[in-house]
C-alpha cells in the first residue's frame, strides 16, 4: 500500500512558508477557497454539526460557521491550526490538532477538501467518515480530477515516464473512482467538477509554464525550453479555443455522499 510517511512534515513546511508561496498563485487564492465556496453552495448550513477534516488555515470552517453551522476543524499540522486560530475565529467554531483516525462523535456533514488523494487508503477513510455520520449525514469531498487536458498531459508523464507530477498525491482519482467508493460504501453519490480554467483554460497555460520545466528536471527527463514553448503555443491554439464543458472536464471533482433509503 502506498504511504505518505512525511506528510505532516510536508504540510508544516507549506504552512510555515505560506500557501500562496508554495502553490501556483493563479490557482490558490486562500487555501482552496474556490473549492470551499462551491461546497458552501451545496447545503443549508444553519445548525448543522460539521467536521472539517484537514481544515488547513480555516477558510471553509470559518465561512460555514458564519452560515450558522457548528464546526470542528481538525488538522494534523500544528502550523495550520495555529494560523487558523489566529486568522479565522467565530463563536460556532473550534479547531483541534488531531489525526483523522482519532475522531469521535457523530456529525451531520463531514468535509474533506483536497486531502483524500494524500491518504494511504482513501476507501478506509471514507468508511471511517460514514461511521461518524448522523442518520441523514453527508460526506463532501473535493479531489483533483484528471479527466481533462491537464490530466491527460500529466498522466502521460506519470505513467510513461514515472514523472514526479505532484509533491504529495498518492492517488490520481476521477469520478470513476468515486463511483466505486460509493458502491463499496452503499451510499448515493452526487458529483460535479469545478475549476474549468485550470483544466483547459488560461490557468492551465500559466500552470504548465511553471510546472513542466520542474517536472522534467526533477524526473531527469529531457528539458528543452524551446520544445516546452512550442507545446504551450500548440495548446493555446488548439486546446483552449475548443469548448470542454463535459461533466468530468473540470480540474477538481466535488463529491457528495449520502445514505440510501432516507
Amino acid at each position: 500500500m502506498k504511504q505518505n510517511k512525511n506528510l505532516e512534515k510536508f504540510y508544516d513546511s507549506v504552512y510555515k512558508k505560506g500557501e500562496e508561496k508554495h502553490f501556483t498563485q493563479t490557482i490558490t487564492t486562500g487555501g482552496g477557497s474556490e473549492e470551499a465556496d462551491e461546497i458552501l453552495k451545496e447545503l443549508n448550513w444553519k445548525s448543522k454539526k460539521i467536521l472539517d477534516v484537514g481544515c488547513g488555515t480555516g477558510y471553509f470552517s470559518y465561512n460555514a460557521s458564519k452560515k450558522g453551522a457548528n464546526v470542528l476543524g481538525i488538522d494534523f499540522s500544528a502550523e495550520a491550526i495555529e494560523i487558523a486560530q489566529n486568522n479565522y475565529q467565530h463563536p460556532n467554531l473550534k479547531y483541534q490538532q488531531m489525526d483523522v483516525k482519532k475522531i469521535r462523535g457523530k456529525y451531520d456533514v463531514i468535509i474533506s477538501i483536497g486531502t483524500l488523494e494524500h491518504m494511504d487508503n482513501p476507501l478506509q477513510i471514507l468508511k471511517l467518515f460514514k461511521k461518524h455520520l448522523n442518520l441523514k449525514g453527508k460526506i463532501i469531498i473535493t479531489s483533483p480530477n484528471w479527466t481533462n487536458p491537464r490530466g491527460y498531459i500529466l498522466m502521460t508523464l506519470l505513467f510513461l515516464f514515472n514523472a514526479s507530477i505532484t509533491l504529495a498525491d498518492l492517488h490520481y482519482q476521477t469520478p470513476i473512482d468515486f463511483k466505486k467508493y460509493a458502491d463499496n460504501l452503499n451510499m448515493k453519490l452526487k458529483w460535479r467538477t469545478i475549476e474549468k480554467s485550470w483544466a483547459h483554460g488560461d490557468i492551465l497555460i500559466q500552470d504548465l509554464q511553471k510546472r513542466l520545466p520542474n517536472v522534467l528536471k526533477d524526473s531527469n527527463l529531457p528539458m528543452n525550453p524551446k520544445n516546452i514553448k512550442n507545446f504551450i503555443k500548440w495548446l493555446k491554439e488548439n486546446v483552449l479555443p475548443l469548448e470542454n464543458s463535459l461533466p468530468q472536464s473540470g480540474a477538481t471533482g466535488l463529491y457528495v455522499f449520502s445514505k440510501k433509503n432516507l
